[in-house]
Order: structure tokens, then sequence, then C-alpha cells
């Protein structure tokens, strides 16, 4: 027997068969094996290469392409109740509607069923930064700390482990939301293997080596769900973008893609801008279900559709209720481990807070620029470090650093930035963060002391430069006027990462919140 590349997927509990898939799609019957064994296809059509024409200026009737799609449902009684199962051929994930797949069903499979060491390849979003999504992969199976893995930060999306299971054929497993796998299985011994998957995905054997997967979980509670959709609406509408933003929900190709159409207009965007998308809608924005019907379509260089979200999909949130701290990504809903929610605030509360007198940001401010200005002239003692510019260092034009916005007499390196939300705190820590380890680097500490100088400072790193001689703070603009910068959860836990590496170099690390008027 041939091996198979199964890629399956568990069906949510409730889902009934007719509302698996996407009304849009024409989504059809091929063949019906039993009542509980359905294969499903979207019909395809045959057509040339668009770049036939496009780049060539020709036709030829010997050159065709077409993109088959189909999708198996199987329908199995486990323990007592009955469980739905996708198994997809072609790239068929779009036909599904939305809600209706089992989160973390291959993930679990496969994090149940390999070691530790037997990782190859993780895909991670950094939740407590910018939602940066990214993939690593190894030569060869290893343990996942030597993947840039932050237990505290990333949401894992996906992994690829090596397996000694039998049932599996001891093969690459790849488990997200999806499980693929490569097995000796076709539609007439199938039912045994899901089975098998379905019990894999129960069990708790991950907790052994990956027990903090679950320091973020999603929320199920439909209740729950509803109230937490209810205060997004709220949010959107009262224009707080600080704590809701939109991002692009998955790693895409960035190749073929020329950008995003949500509006009205036709017209190609180059990034998903929430006001814009709300701007968009045909109605004043009352209930998620607007979020969900709006679609955000990727398109390729000829303006042709490649990918769609809806924009529900695209929205990231961070809300707090009574103390429980929540994230909304990639569609989902997810609770903050109350442990680890409590662990990060602690740390959060003990962090020093600058005595430095501050100046506010006042109304007739025109930007961080303008307000570091007025805050160098008003402390006296301080350089307008932002003044010098970025310094180029590493080689490559665009390898350019920026040491601080403001700095003192002495030594309190200054960073400063509005709260725009974890995506722009994260580039502040960032800032601040790098800024600090090279400036252990004599060469790039020279090329500070020389701008200094062309723009008249007199004040110059010493050649004993040492870390515990300066003070980094970093300045939140906050609306809030709080002694302590009121900022959202994930862009403490960021935080807490840049300050611990910072002070491991042997700097001391402050923070003050800047009152915004």
């Amino acid at each position: 027997m041939a091996k198979n590349r199964l890629s399956i997927y568990l069906i949510k509990e409730g889902i009934k068969e007719e509302n698996i898939f996407d009304e849009t799609n024409n989504v059809q019957l091929l063949k019906e094996y039993d009542n509980n064994k359905k294969l499903y296809y979207l019909p395809s059509w045959i057509h040339s290469p668009i770049w036939l024409n496009a780049f060539f200026n020709m036709e030829c009737n010997e050159l065709h392409q077409a993109n088959s799609r189909a999708v198996l449902i199987v329908k199995l009684d486990i323990d007592g109740k009955k469980e739905t199962f996708a198994l997809t051929f072609g790239y068929s994930k779009n036909l599904f509607a939305e809600d209706v797949l089992e989160e973390q069903f291959g993930l679990k499979i496969v994090l149940n069923t390999v070691g530790i060491n037997d990782i190859r390849k993780i895909s991670k979003v950094s939740v407590g930064s910018n939602q940066k999504q990214s993939q690593e992969q190894m030569p060869k199976a290893t343990n996942i700390n030597e993947f840039g893995f932050d237990l505290e930060r990333d949401l894992i999306k996906s992994v690829t482990g090596k397996s000694n299971d039998e049932m599996f054929e001891k093969g690459n497993l790849i488990g997200g939301d999806i499980f693929s796998v490569l097995v000796n299985r076709n539609i007439n011994n199938i039912e045994e293997f899901l089975i098998y998957c379905y019990k894999k995905y129960k069990e708790e054997k991950y907790k052994e080596n990956f027990e903090w997967i679950d320091n973020i979980k999603e929320v199920k509670s439909k209740s729950e769900i509803e109230q937490l959709n209810n205060i997004l609406i709220q949010y959107i509408n009262e224009e707080k973008f600080d704590c809701v933003w939109m991002s692009i929900p998955e790693v895409i190709d960035w190749e073929g893609v020329s950008g995003f159409n949500y509006t009205n207009d036709g017209e190609i965007n180059d990034d998903i801008i929430i006001e814009r998308v709300i701007e968009s809608l045909r109605n004043d924005l009352t209930n998620v279900e607007q979020l969900k019907r709006k679609k955000i379509i990727v398109t390729d260089i000829e303006g042709k559709e490649i990918d769609k979200w809806s924009a529900y999909r695209c929205i990231i949130a961070e809300i707090q209720i009574e103390g429980k701290s929540y994230c909304l990504n990639n569609g989902k809903w997810y609770y903050i481990n109350k442990d680890f929610s409590d662990k990060i605030e602690k740390e959060y509360a003990k962090i020093q807070i600058s005595n430095l007198n501050f100046i506010n940001y006042d109304t007739d401010m025109k930007d961080e620029d303008d307000y570091n200005e007025k805050l160098s002239k008003f402390l006296s003692n301080a350089y307008l470090i932002h003044k010098i510019g970025e310094i180029p260092f590493g080689g490559g034009k665009g390898n350019k650093i920026e040491l601080c916005d403001v700095m003192t007499k002495d030594n309190q390196i200054i960073h400063i930035k509005k709260n725009g939300g974890s995506a722009y705190l994260s580039h502040l820590f960032n800032q601040a963060a790098v800024s600090a380890e090279l400036l252990l680097d004599s060469t790039f500490r020279n090329k500070v002391n020389r701008k200094m100088s062309e723009f008249g400072f007199d004040k110059k790193f010493p050649n004993d430069f040492k870390t515990t001689d300066y003070t980094i703070i970093i300045g939140i603009i906050n609306k809030y006027h709080d002694e302590r910068p009121k900022i959202p959860f994930f862009s403490k836990v960021s935080l807490r990462y840049t300050i611990n590496s910072m002070k491991n170099l042997g700097y001391k690390v402050q923070l003050k919140n800047i009152n915004k008027l």
C-alpha cells in the first residue's frame, strides 16, 4: 500500500455537517460512502497560467493548471461521543466556515507523542510584542530550548517532531490546528487511525515537558466569549486603539502579494488599518458578526484574490476584566493563566520608578521629537541625543542604531515613546535593549562620542565604560496619570524580558510615566 500524506482536522463539538463549509464556497458532494463518511469537493476549472500571457504574450493549448480541492468528512463514535473529522486534499482549509475547527488538535497530538528532544521545526507568534510570526527549523531533531522560543512571550502555532510511535510509522509529525502525517492509510482503513489520533489528542502527557503551553489558554465558554466580544465592540467604537488594532493573522508569501483589498472603492492597501476597515462597514458597528462577515482580501499583482480572512480574525485585542487578562488573536480569545498573570503583575509592580522630574506631554507639543527637545531643555543638565540621529553600526545601510532620546550628565539614558499598544511599546523596549548591549562595544561607543562632539555635546563615554555607572529610564507617554505606567498585559511580559536582560548586563533600570494632558 502506498503512503499518503494525511491532513486532519477535528470539527468542534456541536457543529452540524451542513454548517461545516463556508456558504460562499460552492462545495458539493462527490461521493457518499455511508452516512458517516462523505467526500466533498469544490469544482475546479482548467485554465492557462496567468504568467503565460502576462509575461510571454502568448497562448498555448498544451499548458494548463487547475486547483483541485476536496474534503473527506468522517463521523465516529468515540467513548460514547460523536466526533467529526475533516481530511483535506489540495489547499482546502479556506473551504471551512468560521470557527468550526478545533484549535490545537494536531499540536497536542504531536506534543503527546514526541519527546522534548525530538523537535525539528516550530511556528510561533510573539504575543508579548508586535504579533511577529516566525518559523524556525533545525537540521536535526533537537530540544525546543535550542530554538529562539520564549516560553513566556511566544504562543506556539505548530510543531514538527520526530515520532517513535508505531501507529504513526515513526515518521515526522506536524501539528497545529491541523495534524499532518505520512502513513499507509486510505479510504478503506482510516477509521481506526482517526480514533487513535483523537485519543492521543485527549492525553495530557504533554504537560510533563510542555506544560508552558497552558500559560495561555483558549476561552471556550460561549457566555464569556460573548462578554469579551461586547467589550471589543465598545473599545473599537470608543477608538481605544492602544488596546485594539489589526494585523495579518498568518505568515504569508509576500513575493506574490500586492496588498489588501477591504475598502468600498476597491483600493489596494499596503497594510490592514483598523480605522479604514471600520469606515468601510456598511452600517455602524454594533456586533462581531459584522467583523466576521467583513473580508480582508489578499491580492496578487494583477489584483486577483489569492487568500482572504475575516476582519475579526485580523483583530488583535488585549482586555482586562476584574483582574483577568485576555487576548484576541487570530479570531480566538485566550485567557492568561492566573499564576502566570500574577507572576508578571508582581514583577511589574517591583520595577523601580524614576524620581527624575519629567515635564508633561502638553497639548501644544507636535510629536515625541518636540517633547524630547523640550524635556532636554527643562532638565538643564541633559543632551538631546535624539538630535544626533541613528548610528550606523555592524554593516549594511539599514543597520542603524538609535542610542536613546535624552541623556543626562549624570549618566541617565532615557528612552521615550507614546503608549500605542503592545506593538508600539515593543519597539521602545527593543530600542533600549539593543542600545544597552551595543554600549558594551568600544567601536560603537567611539562612533557615538564622535557624533556627540559634532553636535557640540561635551558628554563622552569613557574607555573604561562600566554599566553599573549608568541608569536606563524607559519613559512612556500615557493618557493615564498613574505613577506606574498603565500598559497592556503583554507589554508587561515583554518589558519584564527587556529589563531582566539589561539588569544582567549591570545597568540600573527604571520606569517613568509621562502624563499626556
